[in-house]
């Protein structure tokens, strides 16, 4: 074997990946935008089906994919107003108290909504785009009050959505 034919496993960049150099973008949500602490790039998982034969049943890969739920937390701001964009979204998709708020959300937030997570260089220029499509939130964490802390930490919810399905995009 000659070394023309080996092939140079070398990276040709060694900058690690940085959890915290990251923009999240909710077209419909731009209050929350602004105050997010985390976001995830979901898992995706595809099936398998099984080929019976008489001696041996195989395994071959399944034709759908399972995308995981996109989880957020973000800091609430004193009116609490992003907190709201999210909790109001999920009241008038899910429990109205009357078909007039149902309308009112759709119209105002539609159903469903894009997002984008943009993920940063090691010198903060975008590198990649992960783009949901179709997201809607499944629920919104509560808000802990308590006066006995000794020190201020500043309120932060969580929120969970799904979504159809999300595509990567290098920049």
């Amino acid at each position: 074997m000659t070394t023309t034919n080996i092939i140079n496993r070398e990276p040709t960049k060694l900058d690690y990946a940085s959890p915290i150099q990251f923009r999240f973008k909710i077209t419909k949500l731009p209050k929350v935008e602004f105050f997010i602490q985390t976001a995830n790039i979901p898992g995706i998982n595809l099936g398998t089906a099984t080929v019976p034969t008489p001696l041996y049943d195989y395994p071959v890969p399944g034709d759908t994919l399972t995308y995981q739920a996109l989880d957020i937390s973000f800091l609430c701001d004193e009116n609490l107003s992003n907190y709201l964009e999210i909790h109001d979204w999920l009241v008038g998709l899910g429990h109205p108290d009357n078909l007039d708020e149902q309308y009112k959300t759709i119209d105002e937030k539609g159903i469903k909504t894009d997002g984008s997570l943009i993920v940063l260089s090691s010198n903060q220029n975008p590198a990649f785009r992960i783009a949901f499509q179709d997201m809607f939130p499944l629920s919104l964490s509560g808000l802990p009050f308590n006066v006995g802390s000794t020190d201020v930490e500043y309120l932060e919810s969580d929120a969970t959505f799904r979504y159809r399905r999300f595509t990567v995009e290098k920049l």
